[in-house]
């Protein structure tokens, strides 16, 4: 299977609410970086995405752009969604908020034959807390 069919098979199961898809392009020794922190392996994974399938319910990722080169693919990518279930974090859950969000992150996936070995996303975290109400915007 190719680097962007696995990559496709994980869009569309944050698109589709299926944890089991989402995660199942990825080693299981995968690597993953996000804004919160490292997720090492699908064990630590597999509850990340989870909590955004379980706090925005509905969401939608939009791949804009793509690159693929060698054993490597980085995607540019639209989140948007209504927070209407608790989001986990690191600090505690944060209740739903019913507000929207949308922002642009980067993705950027290495592959080799066991699957998605490394995974880093890259968003502006900032901006999306004070969506939720959690920081105040900036002027």
């Amino acid at each position: 299977m190719t680097l962007a069919k696995l990559v496709q098979d994980h869009y569309d199961g944050l698109n589709a609410g299926d944890t089991d898809l989402a995660i199942s392009c990825f080693a299981s020794d995968v690597a993953a970086s996000f804004p919160s922190g490292p997720a090492n392996g699908t064990a630590e994974l597999r509850p990340v995405i989870d909590g955004f399938i379980t706090a925005f319910p509905g969401m939608t990722v939009t791949v804009l752009d793509q690159w693929e080169q060698g054993n490597g693919l980085v995607a540019e990518v639209e989140f948007k969604g209504t927070q209407n279930g608790p989001l986990a974090t690191p600090d505690g859950d944060v209740p739903p908020s019913g507000r929207d969000v949308a922002f642009t992150l980067i993705d950027v996936f290495v592959g080799d034959s066991n699957g998605i070995t490394a995974h880093r996303v890259y968003w502006d975290n900032a901006s999306f807390l004070a969506q939720l109400g959690l920081l105040p915007l900036a002027s």
